[in-house]
């Protein structure tokens, strides 16, 4: 048990330790974003509107479009006009939708966030019912045949499980789990595996625990604060799988947005999806990290 000065010395580290994090989180979006817009910038066709060979504009409107496309040109203009325009709530106008990036951005995140929901849950529900069953079992031809599964699973790419799941009628939501399922499936065995490796897990194998008990007890909560670090890793792959499997199902959320404004080099809905992205990874990391460094301490 700690004493008085121990805890008072705590405590601002403590508060360091956040403040540090915070400031990782803000360093983090904005880097991200700039890369997002330097590769925009620099792929093939920046620049070129196809508005442009609509016939019927005017030369003032074909110049007009060439004018703003210059102003975009230059990185550091376009971040302080539009850090300058974020301040006030306004985060632009897309290029090619021709609608503010605001109003495209809230009509999809709710279709994304509840596809990635559900993707996640199955996932971490098959893979956490996969591992407790091989933990239990304990038989080589099963643990061999859920390795070969989740092998291959990993060997097809995401677009390939995106068809799949619309050949097959299934959701976004289920493409995503499976992606994720064999992954995390992986994880969760190295580290429960890890655990099963400790003395005081071979300790209570010699005093007679076995069974559930065992792995609860003794493997399971040991790598509760990996496995919710994991947590957070999965969060960034599901929304990394949601752009392919979006945009191949044909479901109109913030996935099929980005991958239709990359395509039209739409830089100012990439940008800000870009870091609506990094801060829903980044706070997902550093929630599940905060969780998993309280978690240490107490123990």
């Amino acid at each position: 048990m700690m004493d008085h000065r121990e805890s008072r010395a705590f405590g601002p580290s403590l508060w360091r330790a956040a403040l540090r994090r915070l400031l990782c989180l803000a360093l983090t979006i904005l880097l991200a974003a700039f890369l997002a817009a330097a590769l925009v910038r620099v792929a093939p066709g920046f620049g070129m509107d196809e508005r442009q060979l609509d016939s019927r504009l005017s030369d003032s409107s074909v110049q007009a479009m060439q004018a703003e496309n210059a102003q975009n040109a230059n990185l550091v203009q376009y971040f302080g006009r539009y850090f300058s325009g974020l301040l006030r709530g306004d985060l632009g106008q897309s290029v090619s939708f021709g609608q503010p990036v605001r109003e495209l951005i809230a009509e999809r995140l709710g279709l994304t966030l509840r596809s990635v929901a559900s993707g996640m849950a199955w996932a971490w529900f098959t893979a956490v019912a996969v591992a407790l069953a091989l933990g239990l079992l304990r038989r080589r031809g099963w643990e061999m045949a859920a390795t070969t599964l989740s092998g291959g699973l990993l060997c097809l790419p995401a677009a390939v499980i995106a068809l799949l799941a619309l050949y097959l009628g299934m959701g976004p939501g289920a493409a995503i789990g499976a992606i994720l399922a064999p992954r995390i499936l992986r994880y969760i065995d190295n580290i429960t595996g890890a655990v099963r490796e400790r003395p005081h897990v071979l300790a209570a194998r010699a005093r007679g625990i076995g069974g559930l008990a065992l792995l609860s007890r003794h493997v399971w909560l040991p790598a509760a604060a990996e496995l919710l670090a994991l947590a957070g890793v999965s969060a960034n792959m599901a929304l990394g799988a949601a752009i392919p499997v979006e945009a191949l199902c044909d479901s109109p959320g913030v996935g099929q947005l980005v991958w239709k404004a990359a395509l039209a080099r739409d830089l100012p809905v990439v940008v800000n999806i870009t870091i609506l992205i990094a801060a829903i990874t980044a706070s997902a990391n550093l929630l599940s990290d905060a969780i998993s460094s309280s978690m240490a301490r107490e123990a």
